[in-house]
């Protein structure tokens, strides 16, 4: 497989610095472009040119089953806290974590994923893992990653709970040596647990996890699911886009 062709180059952009509106409750639309302006406060005094960012790149994995706005708020919260040029979404090929769990299709999930981010520009799709046979792992997508850019700095955008299983990750240590994490928290979560948990990491990598000063919502797709296969509204909790997808491919009930 073609790694170059698996994700896309960066164009050589520059970006405008954002700071973030602690208070400001996160308001969910239809198209990106309303929810990032809701969410992200422009400030005339941070106005500069950040063509470096052009380098720095975010990886979002995850089996997007199916994606939710949990999923495009951490990567939106990672590309403008983080002063990233692009989030790279990675939906899992066949995860070795959901074994005997009911997993859309590959292809469903790769049309859920590019109908939800279709608005935001810096927001791309890659089918590195969808395209490999057996059970994906991140250390190899990575390994492949690194080759492919190498001079890219790679930024593995997490939830909190997945911070805590890091170590449970084939050859994690080598994870650690390709990648620094982003780390978002969201409720429920013990917040003084996982930054020990991190600082114990870091102790042994390197400061090599950075946690986003917003939360995420608390969002799962299990929730999903569920609300999906007994016909309930999913308003506010996918795009439209996806939610119509999933009405008219009935893809999940078939957990009823």
């Amino acid at each position: 497989m073609n790694t170059n062709a698996a994700v896309s180059s960066l164009a050589d952009r520059t970006y405008i610095p954002v700071r973030l509106v602690p208070s400001q409750t996160l308001v969910y639309n239809e198209r990106m472009s309303d929810y990032l302006q809701d969410y992200y406060e422009f400030t005339s005094l941070e106005f500069q040119c950040l063509a470096s960012r052009q380098n720095r790149v975010g990886l979002l994995g995850g089996t997007f089953n199916p994606i939710h706005y949990g999923h495009i708020s951490m990567a939106t919260i990672a590309l403008y806290e983080f002063s990233l040029g692009e989030v790279i979404f990675l939906p899992l090929g066949m995860p070795p974590h959901k074994r005997g769990e009911f997993v859309a299709s590959a292809q469903q999930r790769l049309d859920m994923v590019r109908l939800a981010i279709a608005g935001e520009s810096r927001f791309s799709l890659s089918t590195i893992e969808t395209s490999r046979s057996g059970y994906t792992y991140t250390v190899d997508t990575l390994e492949m990653l690194s080759r492919a850019r190498k001079s890219t700095d790679f930024y593995y955008i997490i939830g909190a709970d997945t911070l805590l299983e890091l170590t449970t990750w084939r050859n994690y240590e080598r994870v650690f040596l390709l990648t620094d994490f982003i780390c978002i928290m969201r409720p429920g979560l013990d917040e003084e647990k996982v930054r020990q948990f991190a600082d114990s990491l870091s102790h042994r990598f390197g400061h090599k996890i950075h946690f986003a000063s917003e939360r995420g919502p608390n969002i799962s797709s299990t929730q999903i699911r569920m609300i999906a296969a007994q016909g309930g509204s999913l308003s506010e909790l996918v795009p439209d886009p996806v939610a119509r997808y999933i009405d008219e491919h009935g893809i999940y009930r078939a957990e009823e």
